[in-house]
This record gives structure tokens, sequence and C-alpha cells, in this order.
């Protein structure tokens, strides 16, 4: 069976046609992915913008956050030392003769400052200095913080070196571990029974000058 030119030429017709048709398809094909990429792209970016935008939201809501608490941890710690420090001045004066009380001081020098929660003084013969730190809770941070304070005393309060030094925290609760502690360290300790401020120095216990 022979083909006829013109057969051929038909052949060859209907070859270019079915090229050129899935050309065409694949042209459309390849503009619809490239529109689903692009749409996919523009939900991806709005997305993201809408999760950056929620992230800085909550990360606003945070500090405003931590300024509410840090703002109310100070307040209530002046409303501690407000109340404690009367009762401290009184103890003080009974137990060492304490007449010169001053709350709150704060001095710079050398690069650095301290700042006391009070300092309790008595001169004279005695020549001794009382270092107030009251705090909610006796841990032993507040140990450590007592023993900072003593050791930095002297090289700003220079107007005191010649005076023996004594560390007193007032403390609003206590474990039995840390009021042991306190006492090895040799501070005195102040603190509430039945709403009564008193010492806990009984049983041999024995301060520690700096």
């Amino acid at each position: 069976m022979t083909t006829s030119i013109e057969e051929l030429r038909a052949l060859v017709a209907q070859s270019i046609l079915s090229t050129e048709a899935f050309k065409n398809q694949l042209a459309a094909s390849q503009e619809a992915a490239d529109r689903r990429a692009e749409e996919a792209d523009r939900r991806f970016a709005k997305s993201k913008a809408e999760a950056d935008r929620r992230s800085k939201e909550i990360d606003k809501q945070l500090r405003e956050l931590g300024k509410q608490t840090g703002g109310l941890g100070n307040k209530f710690g002046r409303f501690t030392e407000g109340m404690a420090l009367p009762s401290v001045q009184k103890l003080l004066y009974k137990r060492f003769g304490v007449e010169d009380f001053m709350p709150r001081r704060r001095k710079r020098g050398g690069g650095e400052t301290i700042e006391l929660d009070a300092l309790g003084v008595v001169n004279g013969n005695r020549n001794e200095a009382y270092i107030v730190e009251i705090k909610s809770h006796l841990r032993s941070d507040a140990l450590e913080q007592m023993r900072s304070l003593l050791d930095r005393f002297r090289s700003i309060f220079t107007e005191y070196q010649h005076m023996k030094l004594y560390g007193v925290i007032v403390a609003g609760d206590s474990s039995a571990e840390a009021l042991h502690e306190a006492r090895q360290a040799g501070f005195y300790v102040i603190s509430f029974d039945d709403n009564i401020m008193h010492f806990h120095d009984d049983n041999g216990f024995v301060p520690k000058a700096y």
C-alpha cells in the first residue's frame, strides 16, 4: 500500500497541528502554575505580615506586663519597708541604744553606689554601725547581698571607717534553714511572730563584727 503525496502532506500538517496544540496546552498549564505560585506567594507574604504584626503586639504586651509587675514589686517592697522601719528603729534603740537611725541611705563613690534600707549608728565609746536590709523572704541571696554591703561599706561611707559593722536582716518570712545560715554568718535577724517583730539571736548566737 502506497501513500500519496497529498496524504503525507496531510499527516505532516496534522502532526504540526498536534505539536502546536501540545505547546499551547503546555504554555497554558505553565501559565496556570505561575498564577497559582504567585497567589501562594501573596498568601504567604500576607500570612507572614500578619504573624509579624501579632508577634510585635505580643512583645509589646509582654513588655507592658513586665513594667506593671516590676512597678508593683517596687511598690510592694517600699510598702514593706515603710511598715517595718518604725519597728526596726525601736528594736535597735532598745537593744543597742541606736539613736542615730537613717532610713534609705544611698551614697556613690569610687564608681559604684551603695543603697541601704537603713543605717543605725551608736557613737561614743562603742562606735558601732548597723546595716539594715529588709526582705520579704530570708534566702541565701539576701545573705550574700549583706556580705557584699559589709565588705564595700567603708570604701564609700568613709565617715564610718572607725566603726565596727554589724549586719541586720529584717525578713517577713524565714525558714529554720535560712535562720541557721544567717546565724552561722553572724548576722542579726529580725522577723515576725504573731505579728510581733523580734530578734532571732538566742541559744548562744554570736554576732560577727566586720
